[in-house]
């Protein structure tokens, strides 16, 4: 039933008389429970003509009919389901672009945003052509607003999620709806597939630079870093923001961008961060990696992106909005949901069996693979905090003192007193676990 202004409450009737339910594809606030409608997106509403969305997909498909059978709003995406006669079904992905990247300068704006648009389509449909990973297919992407449509929006493969007919369940589950009372042998299943999606990504041939990634007709290219901390961090200066040939030119370059604000700003709390942060860069980055090499990552791995079939086989990865290519000691490295407990500081049993199982399922793979697995695993907790502080002058005053903290007692257990044998009997301080590689060639 859809409430009209005369039989709502009058509390309701100035909400609902500005909302146009024929731009609307499902039950609408206050006709389910949910949030009262996000104006910003209802007045985007008015620039997409649906009618031609339709058409295009029509066209598309050799001009089999089709219509919109729902909807559902992200922060930072409209997704609109496109269902065919033939019962193909598709995703409309509309982009939701000022919420991702906004400036008082227009035209920089508006730079930006065709490149976070463009990265993502580049991104996702790298990783499914070059890598195998199980990311949905484009099938086409209107980079501008420019088309009958009236907006940016791509067209892409539906991962369908599961529902039942006749007791039988169709499509895939979602990881965040099902994790909670999954077993261990089932998680570890999803587990060990989300590990191979990593070991893939990070396959032969690696990339060479930093940065975001985007394609021409024919190859792809890594181009400026647009990463989500640092879009909001001061003015975005394309040409200042990479790609960078080294892990160490990348984090130097946002350090300096942060100290020429502390400068201009008068902010000594600020440039005291980006100088203390720069004296962690020696014992954070392993010279071994420092030049690559650098490997294309999905901004989180979120688990309600993550699908999986009902033998618990991984069947899906969406969502590649702000991905980068990233050092390697940045990407393998828990997913988000196996850590909340460490952004809470809390003890999580739960967040411990998970990562149990993630680390577990990451070494029975590392015959696979080139890399030290579980040695760059636990690196990353510690160089993801650094990348995002560096990136971030916000986050940066959060992480500092736990980073100069773990840095100190490192270095504390590289030399300690061990007695051995000499001709005068007399202990002496030996070496003891000694790092492989010599870390002060960084930033010497």
């Amino acid at each position: 039933m859809k409430w009209t202004i005369e039989d709502a409450p009058e509390c309701f009737k100035e909400i609902i008389a500005g909302i146009n339910y024929s731009k609307h594809f499902g039950p609408q606030w206050p006709t389910i429970i949910c949030e009262p409608p996000e104006w910003d997106i209802e007045n985007y509403l008015e620039q997409i003509n649906f009618d031609n969305l339709c058409t295009v997909a029509s066209n598309l498909r050799g001009g089999v009919a089709c219509k919109i059978t729902g909807e559902t709003f992200g922060h930072y995406n409209l997704i609109y389901f496109v269902e065919f006669e033939d019962d193909v079904q598709w995703v409309a992905r509309i982009p939701l672009l000022w919420r991702q990247y906004t400036c008082d300068d227009k035209s920089v704006e508006e730079a930006v945003q065709r490149r976070l648009f463009e990265s993502m389509v580049a991104a996702q449909t790298y990783a499914r052509v070059k890598k195998g990973v199980f990311a949905p297919e484009i099938y086409a992407a209107f980079m501008d607003k420019d088309n009958p449509v009236g907006v940016p929006f791509v067209f892409m493969k539906r991962i369908l999620e599961s529902y039942w007919v006749n007791e039988e369940n169709i499509g895939f589950w979602r990881l965040d709806e099902n994790i909670g009372h999954m077993q261990d042998g089932p998680l570890r299943t999803v587990f060990r597939d989300l590990a191979r999606e990593m070991v893939s990504l990070a396959s032969p041939p690696y990339f060479t630079s930093i940065g975001s990634l985007y394609q021409n007709p024919n190859t792809y290219y890594v181009g400026p870093m647009l990463a989500i901390a640092s879009l909001q961090d001061g003015p975005v200066e394309l040409d200042k923001r990479g790609p960078y040939s080294t892990v160490e030119e990348y984090f130097l370059s946002c350090l300096n961008r942060h100290a020429n604000v502390a400068l201009q700003e008068q902010n000594r709390a600020l440039y005291m961060q980006s100088t203390r942060l720069r004296a962690l860069l020696p014992d954070l980055i392993d010279p071994l990696y420092n030049e690559g090499p650098f490997i294309l990552s999905p901004f989180d791995w979120d688990s309600r992106d993550i699908f999986f079939s009902n033998d618990h086989l991984l069947k899906g990865v969406i969502d590649w909005d702000f991905a980068t290519v990233v050092p390697v000691q940045a990407f393998f490295r828990y997913p988000p949901f196996m850590t909340r407990d460490w952004l809470l500081g809390t003890k999580s049993f739960e967040m411990e069996r998970y990562r149990r199982l993630f680390r577990e399922c990451l070494a029975e793979i590392q015959d696979e693979t080139e890399f030290p697995l579980l040695e760059l695993l636990d690196q990353s907790r510690w160089f993801q905090m650094l990348d995002e502080g560096i990136q971030s002058s916000e986050v940066g005053s959060q992480v500092l003192p736990l980073l100069e903290a773990y840095v100190e007692a490192q270095r504390n257990k590289q030399v300690e007193a061990k007695a051995f044998h000499v001709v005068k009997g007399t202990p002496v301080m030996k070496e003891v676990r000694s790092p492989p590689r010599k870390k002060a060639a960084i930033g010497e």
